[in-house]
This record gives C-alpha cells, sequence and structure tokens, in this order.
C-alpha cells in the first residue's frame, strides 16, 4: 500500500489488510514460520530464520504479521525516501527499520520478509534499535 494515499496508513488498517489476529497464549514463543496464517506479534529478533513472536509489545521489539495468505510481513517505520524505495522495491536498497517512530524515520511499512536481505549477524543496539536490510 501507497503512503501517499489519501487514508493515513496505521498499524490497525495493516492488521485488516493482512487479515490477522493477535496471538494467544498457546502460541506464545513460538517461530513466526510455524505459526498458522492470520496472526500477529511481536519479536525482538527481525531478519532471524527462527523469529519468535510474542503477544505482547515489549521495548524496541517489531510487530510482525503472517497474513491470512501465510505471507509475512515485518512492521516499522522509515524515511520517506526509504519508503520510496520500498514501495518500488528497489533491489539493494539500504533501509533502516525502526520499531517506532524515530526522528526522521516517520512513514509506517509493511515489508514483505521475502524481501529482506539481512546480514547474518547480531541486531545493531544503536539508538531507536533500527533493523538494517537491503531490499531482495
Amino acid at each position: 500500500m501507497s503512503t501517499a494515499e489519501a487514508t493515513p496508513l496505521t498499524v490497525d488498517t495493516l492488521r485488516l489488510q493482512h487479515r490477522v489476529r493477535p496471538l494467544t497464549p498457546q502460541e506464545e514463543g513460538t517461530a513466526i514460520g510455524v505459526l498458522s496464517a492470520g496472526v500477529y506479534g511481536y519479536t525482538c529478533a527481525p531478519g532471524f530464520d527462527e523469529v519468535p513472536v510474542f503477544s505482547k509489545r515489549t521495548y524496541h521489539s517489531f510487530e510482525v504479521h503472517k497474513a491470512s495468505d501465510g505471507a509475512e510481513y515485518l512492521i516499522g517505520f522509515v524515511t520517506p525516501e526509504e519508503a520510496t524505495e520500498l514501495e518500488l522495491r528497489k533491489q539493494g536498497a539500504a533501509i533502516r527499520l525502526f520499531p517506532e517512530a524515530w526522528e526522521n524515520s516517520q512513514c509506517l511499512a509493511s515489508v514483505p520478509v521475502l524481501q529482506i536481505l539481512a546480514p547474518k549477524r547480531l541486531p545493531p543496539r544503536e539508538d531507536g534499535n533500527p533493523f538494517l536490510f537491503t531490499i531482495a
């Protein structure tokens, strides 16, 4: 969805679009790939193969969706320039996705996990807790 549309993009709008429900207590801590389609939760480990998902948002955690069609999305905030690059699927573009709005990263983004090329290393622990990746 375009960030420039008349209706402002919100997390609630994304949840409706992806047709997701909150995690149940039984699903708590399960890897996103194992979960049934149509759920959302929070993780502090985006970019890892076995992303555990939890029902409660914690400080600097990212919202993740496993949409009703099974597609996985990472939700966060980017700069207007990065939002355009994501929208255009500009391969190789460097993105800094924040779990909350941070400085110039004020545009809500829903990033398909299949478009994320992340380094195999620990996430940075710099201010704002950005997740760094390039568009695959």
